[in-house]
């Protein structure tokens, strides 16, 4: 373990062991915010599962009623009707402070249905579809959020290990092998002292 380099005096004893106090202070609360992280990680994991399975069964049904208006128009009928966009979407994305760490916020903030094919050249079948894409997209919208969430978290996450990590492994170790040391170093020191003035008291009393 490499020890720090420092001056081997008292004074400098007293600025590592504060030093040291702070460390695992600092640990400490990094540590504990690793864990509520992954408690928060996990949570969003639970949440983003279940939408998962709500987006997916909505999507069937979309692909159903598209499959439908496929079949009853053929596909250059549906091609033609799609040609434009038929919503115009404002999605507001903002950044939040949380535990520490930015997190981002979506927000569906205009969705304009455009009326773009008219009814004779329109699938009978075409409404259907986009009404339930419609209904769909503010789910689509949260789950973009709540994907993007995660990957912030995870690299606040693996932040926040790194610097555990080097408090841990590195800093902590490497401030207790230095204050051992110098400790060392000063007992030598004084023993070394004491014999000095034992010897000069001899040399003294021989007189």
């Amino acid at each position: 373990m490499a020890k720090l380099v420092v001056n081997p005096n008292r004074m400098e004893l007293l600025k590592l062991k504060r030093r040291q106090v702070f460390a695992v202070r600092g640990h400490k609360l990094l540590k504990d915010k690793q864990e509520s992280l992954m408690q928060q990680f996990m949570r969003i994991l639970k949440e983003l599962k279940g939408l998962y399975q709500e987006v997916e069964k909505e999507l069937f049904n979309m692909y159903e009623a598209f499959y439908q208006v496929q079949v009853g128009s053929g596909p250059f009928v549906l091609e033609e009707a799609l040609e434009t966009p038929l919503a115009r979407v404002l999605v507001d994305i903002t950044l939040k402070n949380q535990m520490g760490w930015r997190t981002p916020f979506f927000q569906l903030k205009n969705f304009q249905k455009q009326n773009l094919y008219g009814p004779a050249q329109a699938p009978l079948a075409l409404p259907d579809m986009l009404n339930i894409l419609y209904k769909l997209f503010p789910k689509l919208v949260f789950l973009a959020q709540i994907e993007k969430q995660m990957e912030f978290l995870a690299n606040e996450i693996e932040k926040t290990r790194r610097r555990v990590n080097a408090l841990e492994y590195n800093l902590i170790p490497a401030i207790k092998e230095t204050v051992h040391d110098i400790v060392m170093k000063l007992e030598e020191r004084d023993r070394s002292e004491r014999t000095t003035l034992m010897k000069i008291k001899d040399m003294l009393a021989s007189f």
